[in-house]
């Protein structure tokens, strides 16, 4: 074992007793250490009013529509035009209750409880740090950067849409590549679609 394996357990020990400290606290412990370093202003709540979805898991003409809710067009506060765009990125795999309204005698399941649709997040970068903070836990230094985190529900618009077509097609769309191209908070942005029943 080289000396460098040896300083480094050393270290590695230190960390990790902070850590078992920090699992020790109470409930009300652990908020106060995470209310110093939050700003709840900084959080992002976004609104959402009910819709309806079609799971990718249906087969045939005969569509399903599965109660789910999806962001409302009326945002407040912080991530409100984040959460926007991405409403408009994937409306279109997406149903309001309007629309199904108007369908003559659609299969609506009302009684389906926490079915786990198709998910696309967002984390669009706001402001990146340029001096290390301390970890409420370990107390190692990094930079905490400035994120808005928005997820939102999709599924198919027609029978013949499987999970990889819609995500190749929201992926085209101008307005989700808008959000990770230009300036370098855009390019420091990422996102992740999670399918279906994870």
């Amino acid at each position: 074992m080289a000396y460098k394996d040896i300083s480094r357990g050393v270290r590695l020990a230190a960390d990790h007793a902070k850590y078992m400290t920090w699992l020790e606290k109470d409930t009300a412990g652990r908020q106060s250490a995470y209310a110093a370093i939050t700003n709840p202003a900084n959080r992002v709540k976004t609104e959402r009013v009910p819709g309806y979805i079609i799971p990718f898991d249906q087969n045939g003409s005969g569509l399903v529509y599965l109660p789910a809710r999806l962001i409302s067009a009326t945002q407040n506060g912080r991530g409100s035009a984040l959460a926007t765009t991405i409403k408009g990125i994937v409306d279109e795999f997406t149903f309001s209750t309007t629309e199904v309204a108007a369908l003559t005698t659609p299969d609506v399941l009302d009684n389906v409880k926490k079915f786990k649709f198709a998910k696309l997040t967002v984390i669009q970068r706001v402001q990146t740090a340029t001096t290390k903070e301390a970890s409420r836990i370990t107390g190692r230094q990094y930079y905490r950067h400035e994120n808005d985190s928005v997820t939102t529900h999709f599924g198919k618009k027609v029978a013949a849409d499987t999970y990889d077509s819609v995500v190749t097609a929201i992926k085209e769309k101008t307005a989700f590549n808008g959000l990770f191209t230009g300036s370098e908070n855009a390019l420091a942005s990422k996102y992740r679609f999670v399918p279906e029943g994870v």
